[in-house]
Parts: structure tokens; C-alpha cells; sequence
């Protein structure tokens, strides 16, 4: 802590894009933050009851999970239409899937951001390590969880395509700063907001009804969401969920 209040270790903390993961990474945890839209469409899947969260290695993988896993719901592309290719229930979109049924169902999908982040982690990452999604909706909640670890967390800008990506920046900005107790003011939050909404592009939010609930609804939405995201296996499990759960019962 300095002089003057507490210290944001984002820059020893951010690694800005999926290829900037090292092959031979320290042991620590590791939070996967894809804005728009992996991470939020992951928070709502368990939001809305999954059983948890496959995770595939590459795209095409998921309809080989649900002949295994009839019960599945399995995610995609998406059509020009804004709807699942053939075959798939849902797409990237945490709008899209508040339609779809997954209470207490287990889910299988990627994406060419999020989803190859955590599947690069998961191939490189020792057994000491762990992995969970974050985002702009459940930073304060994944931040208290990982606050008093005894092992150091990186935050990972998932990126786009292999560029920056601003708005992911943005929710490891709020997942670090609240990390370290540092309050985000009210002008620094509609600055943030602001940043996300514009991203993708002036326009992004309103091409289409659905891209513009997933941006403002959802992705604006910041610490609106509890569910923490965790790799166990090839899968995420939201551990806040197991947690009340376990007290629950303990009480």
C-alpha cells in the first residue's frame, strides 16, 4: 500500500492477450475475462440453473459432447439471422440464451476468444493453478472469492481475433482494482461503461436488438452478478453456488 491508499497491481496482474499466455506460465490464478460476450454468456448459462459448463478445444466438438451427453444444450456460431447454426441451441449471446432451458442441465461450447483462452490455460497451466471467467457483471463477486489466496492471480484480456480488446481491459480494470480494494467513483464507472458500450464500434450496440441488450443489458450491467466460474477439469463449475449451497446445509 502507498502513502497515499491502496496500490492497483493490474500492470504486474494483466496479460493483454490470449497469445501473450507464456508456455511455461507461473503458478497462480487465473481469471479469463472475454466481455462481449464468452464470459457473460457463461455467467448467465449458470445464472439460469446449468449444471456446469464443457468447455471443447475447438469448435465442432460440441454436437460429439451431446451424443454423449443427450441431455446437453450445446452452443455455436450464429447466423446472419441472429440464431444458432443448425443443430446448435444457443450462440455466444447472454441475451439469446434467457430463452433457452439449461436449469439443471450441463451446457458444452467455446468461442474463438474466451473459450480458446480457457482451453490454451487449461493445456499449459500446472495442477497448482486454477482458472475461473470474469467479467464487467461479476468482478466484485470473483474478487472477494480470490482475495486472500496464497496464490498470486493474473488477469487475462481474452482479445479479439488476436488484437486488443478494449472492453475486456475494462472488466480487468474492475476485477484488479477491486482486488485491491480500490472503490471504482461514479465518473470512472460512466467512463468504463462508455468504453464498452463503443468497443465494437459506435454502431455495434445498435446493428441488432439482441447485440444491443447483450452491450447494455448485460456487459454495462458491472457487479451485477455472483456466479463465479471455475475450471475443474474440462469444465466450469460456478463455485459461488456450491458455496451457499455447503453453507446451506451447514446451517
Amino acid at each position: 500500500m502507498s502513502r497515499d491508499g491502496p496500490t492497483n497491481r493490474l500492470d504486474r496482474r494483466l496479460i493483454e492477450r490470449c497469445e501473450e499466455i507464456p508456455t511455461d506460465p507461473p503458478t497462480g490464478n487465473y481469471v479469463v475475462v472475454d466481455v462481449l460476450h464468452f464470459s457473460n454468456t457463461v455467467i448467465e448459462l449458470f445464472r439460469n440453473g446449468a449444471e456446469y459448463v464443457h468447455i471443447t478445444d475447438k469448435r465442432g466438438n460440441e454436437p460429439g459432447f451431446k451424443s454423449e451427453t443427450p441431455e446437453a444444450r450445446i452452443g455455436g456460431s450464429t447466423m446472419p439471422t441472429y440464431e444458432p447454426e443448425p443443430g446448435y441451441d444457443f450462440f455466444n449471446s447472454p441475451s439469446y440464451v434467457q430463452e433457452v432451458d439449461v436449469a439443471g442441465r450441463p451446457v458444452s461450447m467455446t468461442s474463438s476468444n474466451g473459450g480458446r483462452t480457457v482451453a490454451r490455460l487449461r493445456d499449459v497451466l500446472g495442477p497448482d493453478s486454477e482458472v475461473y471467467v470474469g467479467s464487467t457483471m461479476n468482478a466484485g463477486a470473483l474478487a472477494a472469492h480470490l482475495r486472500g489466496s496464497d496464490r498470486p492471480t493474473y488477469i487475462v484480456s481474452a482479445g479479439s481475433q488476436g488484437d486488443v480488446a478494449i472492453e475486456d481491459h475494462v472488466g480487468a480494470t474492475l476485477i484488479s482494482r477491486a482486488l485491491d480494494d480500490i472503490p471504482v467513483s461514479t465518473a470512472e464507472r460512466e467512463v468504463f461503461r462508455r468504453q464498452v458500450k463503443v468497443a465494437k464500434g459506435p454502431g455495434y450496440a445498435e446493428k441488432n436488438d439482441l447485440r444491443r441488450r447483450d452491450v447494455c443489458e448485460y456487459a454495462m450491467a458491472f457487479d451485477s452478478r455472483t456466479v463465479v466460474p471455475k475450471l475443474t477439469g474440462e469444465s466450469l463449475v460456478d463455485v459461488a453456488r456450491t458455496a451457499t449451497r455447503t453453507g446451506a446445509a451447514s446451517d
